[in-house]
């Protein structure tokens, strides 16, 4: 649960996802206000359009450099592996009027093993409510036993978690690295 600084003319990944998301949209001209350029169906068909193009020997070979200068250091020796397709996320304002929400979670929710880490780098820069919220370790764990244990009902669940979690302010050039346990 902690920021990693990286090099931002090294890896603009910002830059590189707006020149992504130009060839199938050109009229998108800024990622901050994506919404304003294009409706939720059209960001549904832009997230997955770069997703698939993340898949391009170029992008594969950015990741592991990343991996390779930033995130090996932090782990010594030990053998790591990279998702091959990394996700991109694209919250937008009151997305629930529009049918969608990204509600807390945890890796094991979706069967992720603890060993597991996520690199969060967000394109755009990230504040109060135009961020991810996190939950500490130990609340995390606590929330998480709770859920199993007693059977929480998803508002509930919300409700706990907003008692615990804080925004992550970042801009682009920095990371958030948090682990499986940790609710986001």
């Amino acid at each position: 649960n902690n920021t990693l600084d990286y090099d931002l003319s090294q890896f603009n990944w910002q830059d590189l996802i707006l020149s992504i998301a130009q060839e199938k949209f050109p009229t998108v001209n800024s990622l901050e206000l994506i919404h304003l350029t294009l409706s939720p169906t059209e960001i549904a068909e832009l997230t997955l359009y770069v997703q698939d193009r993340f898949l391009d020997e170029e992008f594969s070979l950015m990741f592991d450099s990343f991996a390779e200068n930033y995130i090996k250091p932090l782990i010594g020796n030990a053998e790591y592996l990279i998702k091959r397709q990394p996700t991109l996320n694209v919250v937008i304002p009151n997305q629930t009027k529009v049918g969608r929400r990204l509600p807390f979670h945890q890796g094991i929710f979706y069967d992720n093993g603890r060993g597991q880490g996520t690199i969060w780098m967000p394109v755009t820069e990230c504040y109060d409510s135009n961020s991810m919220w996190v939950i500490d370790l130990d609340p995390s764990r606590k929330i998480t036993k709770d859920v199993i244990n007693f059977k929480w009902s998803v508002d509930r669940f919300e409700e706990e978690c907003m008692k615990h979690a804080y925004p992550v302010t970042l801009k682009p050039g920095q990371a958030h690295l948090f682990n499986q346990e940790i609710i986001h």
